[in-house]
């Protein structure tokens, strides 16, 4: 039933978006502090500020990667990762070139359970950010040597699994293969989610909200 109604919202969303473009004011922000202003509110934990706003800009720039994307990433510190996913998806038909879009797809992937295509993800993700590194970055992920102080932290996104599977994709996933199963929607068998969760009452977090990819 939560599957069914995260569904409809994302429904409900993209045709308000949609909408919302005919009926727009001639005056509107610039899209660029829009997008900036809707991360500002998402970090500062206002979640439904930041969704409004993020809405908002769909209706202005129908499929813009920036709102979808920071959509998604409502969507799942929500605990809707299926939605969440459905909206990456979409970004990166706007901005298939994007690294940090690749990687937080990954991580959905990888929450759902489906680690064939979460390891493809975060390959490309790494190839186009440039590096482990690189990607780390993009992700807000913290030095390896604070994970021992950051461990004591209940956090719906596992840091040190998240690096794990980067620097394992990057490793061992060929890059035809990456980005044969980037654009390709077909799923392998799911596996068992290997994902470690402090539960959905850490969705909330700072940390969480870092450890994602935020589009301006």
């Amino acid at each position: 039933m939560k599957r069914n109604a995260g569904w409809c919202l994302l429904a409900v969303m993209l045709a308000a978006s949609a909408a919302g473009a005919k009926a727009a004011g001639a005056e509107t922000p610039p899209a660029d502090a829009r997008a900036d202003y809707g991360v500002t509110l998402a970090m500062s934990g206002d979640a439904a500020r930041a969704e409004s706003v993020f809405v908002t800009m769909l209706s202005h720039t129908h499929g813009d990667a920036r709102a979808l994307n920071n959509l998604g990433n409502l969507r799942l510190l929500h605990g809707e990762t299926g939605v969440a996913l459905a909206f990456y998806d979409r970004a990166l038909r706007g901005d298939s070139l994007d690294a940090g879009v690749h990687l937080n797809r990954a991580t959905a992937l990888l929450m759902l359970g489906d680690q064939a295509r979460a390891e493809q993800s975060y390959a490309l993700g790494v190839r186009l950010a440039g590096g482990v590194d690189q990607a780390q970055h993009l992700l807000g992920l913290p030095p390896e040597q604070a994970n021992v102080e950051r461990a004591a932290q209940k956090t719906v996104l596992d840091p040190e699994q998240i690096r794990a599977m980067l620097k394992k994709a990057a490793a061992s996933v060929p890059a035809d293969t990456a980005k044969a199963g980037a654009a390709n929607p077909a799923a392998p068998g799911k596996q068992k989610s290997a994902w470690r969760s402090a539960g959905p009452r850490a969705a909330d977090g700072s940390e969480n909200i870092r450890l994602l990819y935020w589009k301006h």
